[in-house]
C-alpha cells in the first residue's frame, strides 16, 4: 500500500476541511470509547473509562454474524475498501491516532494481523486524517454520514440514541437531521420518541439484562401507531401498561406480534382474553372473529403498505438511480398485480 499522504479538501458539515489520506500502521491506532455503536455498553459500566479490551468486547459481542462477515470481507479484499477516519491524539500520546469512524474495521485488521503476522495487507490501513483543530460538530458529521447513512449493520437502539443525542444535546434540528440522513421526518420522530420511551420508562425498570435493548422495535411500532396508544390508554394502562407487556412474553411473545395488538384490543372478545389469559389465547379468538386479521398474507400486505408510506425522497432517488433497475421492476410488478387483483375483485 502506498504510504505517501495525499492532501484533500472535503466538505464536513458545510465547511471545507483539509484532510490527509494516508496509510497508517495498525499499531498506531487507538479505538474510540465514544463510538456511538457501543454507547449502551459504556453507559452500563461502573467505571468511568473503557479500556481497549472493553471496546473490543463491546464491538464484537453484539452482532457476531455481522462481525464475522466484516472480517471475511476485509480478508477477501486484502484490506479495507473504504478509508477510515482518524484524528491525531494530543501530546504526550506521540504519533497515535484515535479512530473516529471505522473502529470495527481496525479491530478486524488487528485480528487478521494476529492470524497472519507476515501478511503486509494487515500492517496498515488507509485513513482520512482530520486536522487537530477539527470541531466536535464536524466529527459528529463524519459519524452521521458513516453510520446513519451507511450500509453496515448498526444496532437500532444505538442508532436512535445517537439521533437523540444530536437533537437533544448537540442542537441539531430535525430538519437538519432529515437533510443529512436517509430518513423521513416521521422516521426521525418515531426513532427519537421510541428511544425516549424505552430509555426513560422501560429500561430503568426492566433493563437489568443487556439483551433488553434488542426490543427497541417494540417501541418504534408503539410510537408510530397512534391508534394503538389510544387503545392502551383506554384498556391497558397507557405507556406504563405497554412497558409491562413488553416485559411479559405471555402478552407480547415477539416484536412481530406488536402489529397484532391493535386488532386484538379493538375486538371486544379478544381484548378480554388477552387481559386475562394472554396473547396466544386472544389470537385464537381473533382468528374466529376476524380471520383476515391473522392471515399471513394480509399481514404481509399491511407491512408492505407501511414500508411504502415511509419511503423518503432519498430512497426514491436511489431506486431511480439504480442502474440494474431491479428495485423499480419489482415495484412495477407489485403495482401491476395489485391492479389485476383489484379489477378481478371488483368484477366479482
Amino acid at each position: 500500500m502506498d504510504s505517501s499522504p495525499r492532501e484533500l479538501t472535503i466538505s464536513l458539515d458545510g465547511r471545507d476541511t483539509r484532510v490527509e489520506l494516508r496509510a497508517i500502521p495498525i499499531n498506531r491506532l487507538v479505538l474510540d470509547e465514544e463510538n456511538p455503536r457501543i454507547s449502551f455498553f459504556k453507559d452500563n459500566q461502573v467505571k468511568p473509562n473503557l479500556t481497549e479490551q472493553d471496546v473490543e468486547y463491546a464491538l464484537t459481542s453484539g452482532n457476531t454474524e455481522a462481525w464475522r462477515k466484516l472480517k471475511d470481507s476485509i480478508h477477501n479484499n486484502r484490506g479495507v475498501v473504504t478509508p477510515i477516519w482518524v484524528e491525531p491524539m494530543q501530546p504526550p500520546a506521540g504519533e497515535l491516532f484515535r479512530v473516529i469512524e471505522g473502529n470495527s474495521r481496525v479491530l478486524a485488521c488487528r485480528k487478521l494481523m494476529a492470524e497472519e503476522p507476515h501478511e503486509p495487507h494487515w500492517q496498515t490501513i488507509l485513513a482520512y486524517v482530520l486536522p487537530r483543530e477539527v470541531s466536535g460538530e464536524q466529527k459528529n458529521f463524519v459519524r452521521l454520514l458513516s453510520h446513519l447513512r451507511g450500509a453496515t449493520d448498526w444496532d437500532a437502539y444505538e442508532k436512535a440514541k445517537y439521533l437523540y443525542r444530536l437533537w437533544d444535546r448537540d442542537g441539531w434540528t430535525k430538519d437538519r437531521l432529515e437533510k443529512q440522513t436517509k430518513m423521513t421526518r416521521r422516521q426521525i420522530d418515531d426513532n427519537i420518541g421510541a428511544y425516549r420511551l424505552m430509555s426513560e420508562q422501560y429500561l430503568p425498570r426492566y433493563g437489568t439484562d443487556p439483551e433488553e435493548v434488542s426490543k427497541f422495535s417494540y417501541f418504534v411500532e408503539y410510537v408510530k401507531d397512534r391508534k394503538l396508544q389510544q387503545l392502551f390508554d383506554q384498556y391497558a394502562g397507557g405507556t406504563d401498561g405497554y412497558c409491562r407487556w413488553v416485559n411479559d412474553r405471555t402478552k407480547i411473545p415477539t416484536g412481530q406480534d406488536v402489529r397484532k395488538l391493535r386488532p386484538i384490543l379493538e375486538n371486544d372478545d379478544s381484548r378480554k382474553v388477552i387481559l386475562r389469559r394472554g396473547f396466544d389465547a386472544a389470537l385464537e379468538v381473533l382468528a374466529l372473529r376476524a380471520p383476515h386479521v391473522v392471515s399471513g398474507f394480509y399481514r404481509d400486505v399491511e407491512s408492505v403498505v407501511r414500508d411504502l408510506q415511509l419511503l423518503s425522497l432519498a430512497d426514491m432517488q436511489e431506486i431511480a438511480d439504480d442502474e440494474s433497475g431491479g428495485r423499480l421492476k419489482l415495484l412495477e410488478e407489485l403495482a401491476e398485480w395489485s391492479r389485476k387483483v383489484l379489477a378481478s375483485v371488483r368484477r366479482s
